[in-house]
Formats: C-alpha cells, structure tokens, sequence
C-alpha cells in the first residue's frame, strides 16, 4: 500500500490528445478532405491522394493540412481568400461536410478508442487529474467529448487556438500542465502520432505513443522514439502504463 500511495503522489495527472487517441477523427476527417478535394477537382468523387497526404502528416493542424493541399492538388482555381488566405476557404467547406457527415455525431461514437477512454476513466477514478490538450480548435473539441460524453470527466480542455505555435512544439503541453498546476514530473502525456509525441517530448513530461491504423506506419518509422513507450497493442496498454509509472517512481 505505501508503494501505490508513493506512486499516486508521483503522478499526478494524465493529459490526453484528442483525435486519434481519444477517438478516430484523423480518418474521418481524412475521408472529409477527400470528399472536399474531390469536388474542387471537378471529379465529384472522394480524392484518395488527400487521404495519403493526411496520413504522412497525420497529427499536424488544419492549416497546416489546407496548406499542404494546396501545394500538391490544383484545387485553388474554385476557392476565394478568408481574411487573406485560401486555406481558410477550404478549412470552412471541409467543416461543413465534416459536421454534417463523416463528424457526425452518431460517426464520433462508432469510432471511439475505447481503451484510451477506459485509462482515461480509471485515472480519474484514481483521483488524478484528466484533460485534453489537442490540436483540435477548442470549439471542434468540446464538440466531439460532449457527443462522447467525456467533456464532464474532464478538468481541462486545451486546443490549438490557446497557443501561438501548434505541435510538434511543447507549448500546448506547457500551457495545458501550467493551467493545471502541475509540473512535467508529474505528468504522463498520452498521444497517437509522431508530432504529438514529439511536442510532448519536448514538454519535458513523461508519455505513451498509442499508435492506430491510421498512424501506425507513421510511428513506426520513426526511429527515435523510444519503443518502451510505444504501444501496438491495445491489449497491453494498461501493462505499458504501470511500468511508466514504475520507470517514473525509479528515476524520481
């Protein structure tokens, strides 16, 4: 008993990414860019290659999406600027088409995480603190844990419209620690993707990469993740949890 209250004293809070952790939203808003892409190619069909573009950089920001897009596809002859810029544009229509079809909320539920979900209910069963930081707009986020009905659970939500610099930079993670008054020692980030990783990396707090299909091949091409920490296996999820606690408590 007074090695688990040792431990409960040690870790404090977990902080959880958002799509792709909690729940499939980098699929669905994959298939969303490609229905979107599509229409601006004039094929009227889903667009796959915006489908491989978002897996290569599965975890990265709208913009940073949008952009890309416009980069690589000849989609910018159908689009007019928002407040100056065309990636607006195609974040706004891909919004419309994402809330009302593939983001649904009937969508939301039937492509859960329910393993992230469950680690995330027995912390908080735990008595430690839960929250979000996600590269998500705050607004987009609170939508999606209320059709998941996770939002109440919650401590803390942190999206990408609190920061001046999205992931792969720490900030979100410092500032989501700092709102909850906790130190990176005391804190286990708990992501899907390279760039989420690596913004939780360099935050300085402990983490588990918790790979899916769709950022699967992403994580394991990157190398310099440390393999401890990266879960495959859904299954063995819990066992990679206590031992990062352990390594935790060892090092501490």
């Amino acid at each position: 008993m007074p090695e688990q209250s040792a431990l409960d004293n040690r870790i404090s809070a977990f902080i959880f990414d958002l799509d792709g952790t909690l729940v499939e939203t980098e699929r669905l808003k994959a298939q969303s860019y490609a229905v979107v892409v599509g229409n601006l190619t004039g094929s009227g069909i889903p667009d796959h290659r915006a489908i491989e573009l978002y897996e290569r950089i599965v975890g990265s920001t709208d913009e940073m999406v949008c952009r890309q897009m416009l980069d690589e596809f000849e989609i910018g002859e159908g689009l007019e600027t928002v407040d100056g810029e065309l990636w607006k544009h195609i974040h706004q229509i891909r919004m419309d088409e994402y809330r009302g079809n593939h983001g649904a909320p009937g969508q939301l539920r039937a492509n859960v995480y329910q393993h992230n979900i469950d680690l995330l209910r027995i912390q908080k069963a735990k008595g430690r603190t839960v929250s979000v930081a996600t590269s998500s707009f705050s607004d987009e986020a609170k939508r999606v844990l209320d059709a998941l009905g996770l939002r109440v659970l919650l401590d803390d939500i942190v999206g990408r419209d609190s920061v001046t610099n999205p992931k792969p930079d720490p900030e979100i993670y410092l500032l989501a620690m700092e709102r909850l008054g906790m130190a990176p020692e005391q804190v286990i980030i708990i992501e899907d993707s390279p760039i989420g990783t690596k913004a939780a990396i360099d935050s300085g707090a402990a983490w588990i990469c918790v790979s899916t299909p769709f950022s699967r091949q992403a994580v394991e091409s990157s190398s310099w993740l440390d393999k401890r920490w990266v879960v495959h296996d859904r299954a063995k999820l819990d066992e990679v949890v206590k031992l990062r606690i352990e390594s935790i408590e060892e090092t501490g």
